[in-house]
């Protein structure tokens, strides 16, 4: 009776001392920073992150601006001068199907020596008087850099998606007469003085 009292003492002691201190100082998981182990998209990244204000071209006419911003950690953004409708926009923009339109986020990475590649997503609103429904957007992007000029000129293309697709499925249908070709030339935003 005594060993078995002693052999209980002893085993709630053992197991207080093992999970004591791993109560009163928990371990916690870290996590753990991922890096292209690529030297070419280390050096492609830091030549090209930065902000950059581009005029946009439909068939070679002047259909507005962009800002486009890339981001070190390889998110993309992109606001577009024709958001807010048809109603002031260049004329060869007049005749877009749906001109009201949120931001694009996305990502990008880099192809080749100052090149890349991006994907950004947006939704599409109809027009007031419109039945339509929303849509999602997504525009692919492809670009060349120049870091000793800070002039990027590039191509996109944009396709839209019934809200209840997945846009990135390159198998699901996209909007009649799609995609749209848009070409843009521009240059890297940078603080004046």
């Amino acid at each position: 009776m005594i060993t078995r009292k002693t052999f209980t003492v002893l085993t709630i002691c053992a197991l207080s001392a093992l999970t004591i201190p791993d109560a009163l100082f928990p371990r916690f998981a870290e996590a753990q920073l991922v890096t292209d182990a690529s030297h070419n998209q280390t050096d492609c990244r830091k030549s090209i992150v930065g902000t950059y204000s581009v005029r946009t071209f439909l068939n070679g006419d002047f259909v507005g601006r962009r800002v486009i911003t890339l981001t070190e950690d390889g998110n993309f953004f992109a606001i577009d001068s024709n958001q807010g409708g048809n109603q002031g926009v260049p004329s060869a923009a007049q005749s877009f199907p749906n001109n009201r339109f949120t931001s694009g986020q996305g990502v990008w990475k880099c192809t080749e020596k100052g090149e890349i590649t991006a994907t950004a997503l947006n939704f599409n609103f109809p027009s007031p008087e419109s039945a339509q429904p929303v849509t999602t957007g997504r525009a692919d992007y492809r670009a060349t850099f120049n870091p000793k000029t800070h002039t990027v000129q590039g191509t996109f293309e944009i396709r839209t998606f019934d809200l209840s697709q997945n846009p990135l499925d390159d198998n699901v249908p996209v909007g009649e007469g799609e995609p749209f070709r848009f070409t843009f030339t521009g240059e890297r935003v940078t603080i004046r003085n």
